[in-house]
Order: C-alpha cells, then sequence, then structure tokens
C-alpha cells in the first residue's frame, strides 16, 4: 500500500493538469454539456491511463523501462490506434488515449532536456491528435 501511495504522489503535477484537462475537453467534444454513463467509463479510463506505465515498472521492476524507447511508443501508437477505432469500448479509448497522453508528455520533456530530433515527436503527435479526432467524431 505504501508503494501505490508513493506511485500516486511522486507523479508530476503537470501529467495530472494536462491530463484532466484533456479528458475534459474530448467530454466537452463528445459529449457536450449532457453527459452519459459512457462519460463516466471514459474518465475511468483515462484515470487508471495516468498511472499505468508507473504502476506497470513499478509492479514489475523494469528498470530501465522498456515503456520509454521508440520501438514501444510506435507498437503502441498502432495499437492505440486499433482500440480506439474498433474496440467500442469508452473505458479502453481514455486508458489507450491518457496512457498516449503520459507517453507524449514525457516524450516533450526528454526533448526539451536531451533536444532529440523533433521528427518523432511530430509523429507522436501527429497520430495522437488523429486519434483523438476519431473517437471524438
Amino acid at each position: 500500500m505504501e508503494k501505490v501511495k508513493e506511485l500516486i504522489l511522486k507523479k508530476p503535477g503537470i501529467f495530472l493538469l494536462s491530463s484532466f484537462v484533456y479528458l475534459i475537453g474530448v467530454v466537452l467534444l463528445k459529449w457536450g454539456i449532457h453527459p452519459t454513463f459512457e462519460t463516466l467509463w471514459f474518465f475511468i479510463g483515462g484515470a487508471i491511463g495516468i498511472y499505468f506505465l508507473d504502476g506497470a515498472e513499478l509492479f514489475f521492476r523494469l528498470t530501465p523501462s522498456p515503456f520509454r524507447t521508440p520501438l514501444f511508443i510506435i507498437l503502441f501508437a498502432i495499437v492505440s490506434i486499433f482500440v480506439v477505432t474498433s474496440s467500442g469500448s469508452v473505458l479502453a479509448s481514455g486508458l489507450v488515449l491518457s496512457l498516449y497522453m503520459q507517453i507524449l508528455i514525457r516524450s516533450i520533456g526528454e526533448w526539451l532536456i536531451v533536444r532529440t530530433t523533433p521528427t518523432m515527436l511530430a509523429f507522436y503527435s501527429a497520430v495522437f491528435l488523429l486519434e483523438s479526432y476519431i473517437f471524438i467524431r
């Protein structure tokens, strides 16, 4: 239980704030001011997605994390497009969109610190925006 508390408290505020702003924005664009029961499932999936990678790293004791590699991100982009377009589950869509948001924020942070090539960051961003658009429509 102590590790779960540590996991929740160590998440930077910008990750939480940007994720919740994104989730609320998607809800407003998709459902407007008339939320449905699906909205609750979307938020639950989004909340799980915020902490999913950190929980997996902690639970499986992964150091260094394989979730931060370009190969994982590219494969996750493919899987997340499939989930958003084909699953029909708003819980799963909320989870992968929120998870993708966490990956994107982390990639932006790494780009700002290390100054890696912006091409991959542009690719990740484009896929994220495309997935968001597909889910909202």
